[in-house]
């Protein structure tokens, strides 16, 4: 009989429009071959029911989606202001959604929470008889990004990643104490926050890389365009500023020489936001974007802050495409080196940038040898058949 674990979200995984919602797809499809996995989402989004079929189709016992209005998640954050709660912790805490966990809790050997968003929950949880190992995935290190994006970040999200960024750093390390494990996506991130932990804290955090379906490797980098391309949730503010910034400064130096060069944009929200560049061809959201990918020249990494592991950039090294990235948002990739398998552009730079992208354009072998150095990257450590059991392990 198969032992039984409970994965608490925010938010239904499918469809997977962005890296995470991949990232936990591709857990609950393993992790139910070993397990008898049940799904809690605490959230502002509807449950359809296709999104719960297709959960169930990849193994998943039972799915309970518990909504939260906005409203009441933003009268919370709202009220959070003037306490030492990091927003996020209020924006998604409910008390009749966490008696509903607690009435369950000990029907599971394990409970995991996706992000500290849930550190609320799993503070009460161990002050009661809940006999579950309580886990929470860290996915990355928040309080790294937001002491970044409080720099660099634009308009109302600089000032909340401003009060959110100190408040963020304790309560990672409050969070890990009480745990029984952690894990996160690379060893930038377990670094950082390990480094808030006093001396004597024996916690540790298990480092397990973000997973690409091997089925991405079989695709083959076969440019048939001069165009550029990028896949990403543009509802995430670092995505969105850092496209906005290279549709301002980069891509007008490229198309100047080169008019016939286009920048593909798939994702969310990218006809709304990017149809205004007469450059950009927005495509919105595509079921199955890969092909596509593979046939254009470059990739662009645009984001300048953030921590973790940026999944756009591992997509496009799976498939063999040339990713030309910020410094900042291909940090957390194990074994980047510039000129070898993967090019940085600075937007403090942008003719010195535009120039490195013109001379890969005017370039297909060196493109090639990119893509492939990229590929082995993925290979050698972020299959997805190379860290399930780390995962595994941890519970």
């Amino acid at each position: 009989m198969k032992d039984s674990i409970l994965l608490v979200l925010t938010r239904p995984p499918y469809p997977a429009v962005d890296g995470t919602r991949e990232r936990i797809l591709n857990e609950i499809e393993d992790l139910s071959k070993d397990f008898e996995v049940s799904i809690l989402i605490i959230g502002n989004e509807n449950l359809s029911s296709a999104q719960e079929s297709k959960l169930h189709s990849l193994g998943v016992k039972s799915v309970k989606n518990y909504r939260i209005s906005k409203i009441f998640s933003y009268a919370n954050a709202a009220i959070s202001l003037f306490s030492k709660k990091p927003l996020q912790a209020a924006y998604f805490w409910n008390k009749h959604a966490y008696h509903q966990l607690k009435s369950q809790c000990n029907q599971f050997r394990s409970i995991c929470f996706h992000t500290i968003r849930f550190g609320e929950y799993i503070s009460l949880l161990k002050k009661t008889d809940c006999h579950s190992k309580i886990l929470v995935f860290f996915n990355d290190a928040i309080s790294l990004n937001y002491a970044d994006a409080s720099k660099k970040a634009t308009g109302i999200w600089r000032y909340i990643y401003k009060i959110e960024s100190s408040r963020v750093c304790k309560y990672e390390t409050k969070i890990l104490a009480l745990v029984d494990k952690a894990s996160i996506v690379s060893e930038r991130d377990r670094a950082h926050i390990l480094s808030k932990f006093e001396q004597t804290n024996t916690k540790d955090i298990k480092v397990i890389r973000h997973s690409m379906d091997e089925r991405l490797l079989s695709y083959n980098y076969s440019p048939k365009t001069n165009n550029l391309a990028f896949i990403g949730n543009l509802l995430y503010p670092p995505n969105r500023q850092g496209l906005e910034i290279f549709c301002s400064k980069i891509l007008p130096l490229i198309t100047k020489a080169k008019p016939e060069t286009k920048l593909i944009i798939i994702g969310r929200q990218s006809k709304e936001l990017f149809s205004k560049y007469s450059s950009c061809i927005p495509m919105g959201f595509v079921d199955d974007p890969y092909t596509l990918l593979a046939e254009q020249a470059i990739f662009i990494s645009p984001a300048d802050f953030g921590a973790g592991v940026p999944t756009k950039s591992l997509l496009a090294m799976s498939i063999g495409l040339p990713v030309v990235s910020t410094a900042n948002n291909a940090a957390g990739i194990e074994g980047v080196k510039e000129n070898e398998n993967i090019i940085f552009m600075d937007y403090a730079k942008p003719t010195q940038s535009a120039s490195k992208i013109l001379e890969l354009l005017d370039d297909e072998t060196r493109r090639i040898m990119i893509g492939s150095a990229g590929k082995k990257i993925v290979s050698k450590l972020y299959r997805r058949s190379l860290n399930y059991p780390l995962l595994k392990e941890l519970l």
